[in-house]
């Protein structure tokens, strides 16, 4: 398991390494060090760790801006900071930009041992669970395409991510996980997306009222939450979308 430790101090670089060789763990730690936020970067690209522990105060830049680069990168990767300062604003900042846990310096040895193994284990069980959703696509029954001309075809429906993840034989969270790493949506999102741009369509045709457009995306028992969502989906309601339709075709 890849370990980057930054810190701009020469001599708490060299301790945490051999903090880390006589860890008393069921990992084999790889740890790599950077004393400023620039070349922690550089190695985080290169080495892609599944933990970061960082330093706040470091000269060209804090270890929270690393922080939040590393995190918008990777939502799996451990992260855990080190200060010296005990100040709420930097605790705030510090979970705000998506670190796991703070810890005041100096760190004893048990201390950093639990902090680190938790952050392993984190790291373990998203890797497991990597494996698995891999496996599962592998035996899919349907597939992520099948599902999206199922929602296109039952979209007057209601449609059920229970439903799909049976059809998909995985478990209802594995559903959701397969379908945002196909789509970068919920599926839920996915189908009141869908709706809204068939419903779309739909209200072009001056022909089809909005009441029967409502019903032909799904909203038959209640139309007044198609106006709601549609809404909130375009910022115009069904009336005012199909003037402006209307009023670009004269």
């Amino acid at each position: 398991m890849k370990v980057l430790f930054v810190d701009d101090e020469d001599i708490i670089r060299e301790s945490i390494q051999a903090d880390f060789a006589r860890m008393d763990h069921p990992w084999e730690y790889e740890v790599f060090t950077a004393g400023s936020v620039a070349e922690a970067e550089k190695f985080y690209e290169l080495q892609k760790p599944q933990i970061v522990i960082t330093d706040i105060q470091m000269p060209g830049g804090s270890g929270l801006i690393l922080v939040e680069k590393i995190r918008q990168k990777n939502e799996n990767c451990g992260i855990l900071v080190l200060s010296a300062y005990d100040d709420y604003s930097y605790v705030r900042n510090a979970f705000t930009m998506g670190a796991d846990d703070y810890i005041l310096k100096p760190i004893s040895f048990s201390e950093l041992q639990n902090h680190v193994l938790k952050l392993a284990q984190k790291a373990q069980n998203q890797m497991q669970e990597t494996e698995i959703l891999e496996k599962a696509e592998e035996k899919q029954i349907f597939t992520i395409e099948d599902v999206l001309e199922y929602i296109k075809s039952h979209a007057a429906e209601k449609l059920s991510a229970a439903e799909m993840a049976k059809k998909m034989a995985v478990s209802y969270g594995s559903f959701g996980k397969i379908f945002k790493n196909h789509t970068n949506m919920s599926f839920s999102g996915y189908v009141l997306w869908y709706r809204m741009e068939l419903a779309k369509e739909y209200l072009a045709n001056p022909a089809i009222k909005i009441k029967q457009a409502a019903s032909k995306v799904g909203y038959k028992e209640n139309p007044q939450h198609f106006s709601r969502d549609f809404t909130r989906q375009t910022g115009l309601s069904p009336k005012e979308y199909r003037r402006q339709i209307f009023i670009t075709k004269e």
